[in-house]
């Protein structure tokens, strides 16, 4: 297909993902929008989720498989997918969450219609996969109609409770039309693990994209047992706080917004929050005990927030100990959160 009749390439990338793959392929080519392309980024898996990916290039010229020779994370994956796209637009699709058949043309041509830069739905959420026990993350409460999102709005939808955790706009599969990402350079953190979505979209925000959101739910997203903090590590959350740190100390669209300025302290705060949560149970897992309560007596605010996380996470921590203990997490190194920014996080232009 040439490059100018392709409305949609379709980002996917796939780490071991063997077992739901051929239904998130089988969801793209069954778009009611034709002119689509499947990228498939192939993870470095060891499971036959390259062969599966490559039976569906052999029957369908739509679909291309991507190789990565290392296991280099889904931030990686989606950067080699952006790079080799080649459509109007730009969807992802992670390897184990389905479209609805009509999601492409429906968000396709709201983001024509209403001249925007990026474009996302609601999601259903769906337990183990199980799409007849969906429910929509974003109630209509939350989200009564289709509106434009600022980066205020965003920042503070990212924010979310223990209570409802699985309720954050980092969460949303937009649509984003390349020809922005390729004017902006925009690239995904590849650093990061947990909240490359975050840092991404804000960043595309502050670069002056268009958001329009709509309450329509056309994204199956497949929700894993276990809790979010699993996934964090202490490096991820000290790159994001720095991040935070320097865009509130300079940058001119925060500057000039209030009520991004107060959403990314709050966020901020979060992240710091479970930062020092993180690398205090990192550092004790490692039995660096003279790190762990370094960490601890570091100030009063670090002191608060671990004691007052390792309160809410008791029973949990009890339970899992119970059925088998702990694995320490990717990075137990503590990287202070007011250290600045990060070699190797670029610095907010």
């Amino acid at each position: 297909m040439a490059e100018t009749e392709v409305r949609a390439s379709i980002i996917m990338p796939a780490y071991n993902a063997a077992r739901t793959l051929e239904q998130a392929i089988g969801s793209a080519l069954r778009q009611t929008e034709r002119r689509v392309e499947v990228l498939v980024i192939d993870d470095a898996s060891t499971d036959a989720t390259a062969d599966i990916a490559a039976g569906f290039a052999t029957a369908d010229a739509r679909v291309r498989l991507l190789r990565q020779p290392i296991n280099r994370g889904p931030a990686a994956a989606r950067n080699l997918g952006m790079q080799a796209a080649r459509g109007a637009w730009t969807a992802l699709l992670d390897a184990d969450d389905q479209f609805a058949p009509e999601r492409l043309e429906t968000l396709i041509a709201m983001g024509e219609s209403h001249g925007a830069d990026i474009v996302a739905d609601n999601l259903l959420l769906c337990p183990e996969g199980e799409h007849e026990h969906a429910s929509p993350m974003l109630a209509p409460a939350l989200l009564p109609e289709a509106k434009w999102m600022s980066a205020a709005e965003f920042v503070a939808g990212n924010v979310g409770s223990r209570y409802t955790p699985r309720i954050s706009y980092g969460f949303l599969q937009p649509l984003i039309r390349r020809r922005f990402l390729q004017t902006h350079r925009l690239r995904y953190e590849e650093k990061n693990r947990f909240g490359e979505d975050y840092l991404f979209a804000l960043n595309c925000l502050l670069r002056g994209a268009r958001w329009w959101i709509t309450p329509l739910a056309m994204y199956f997203y497949r929700v894993q047992s276990g809790t979010l903090t699993e996934v964090q590590s202490a490096a991820d959350l000290s790159r994001i706080g720095a991040y935070e740190a320097a865009l509130l100390r300079s940058h001119p669209v925060v500057a000039a917004d209030p009520s991004l300025a107060a959403a990314l302290r709050r966020h901020k705060r979060v992240m710091e929050h479970f930062y020092y949560y993180r690398a205090f149970t990192d550092a004790l897992k490692a039995r660096s005990f003279m790190p762990a309560a370094s960490l601890l007596l570091e100030s009063a605010h670090s002191f608060r927030h671990i004691i007052a996380e390792s309160a809410m996470q008791a029973p949990r921590v009890a339970l899992k100990a119970l059925r088998g203990g702990f694995r320490q997490s990717r990075s137990a190194q503590a990287v202070p959160v007011a250290a600045g920014i990060p070699h190797d996080l670029p610095a907010p232009r």
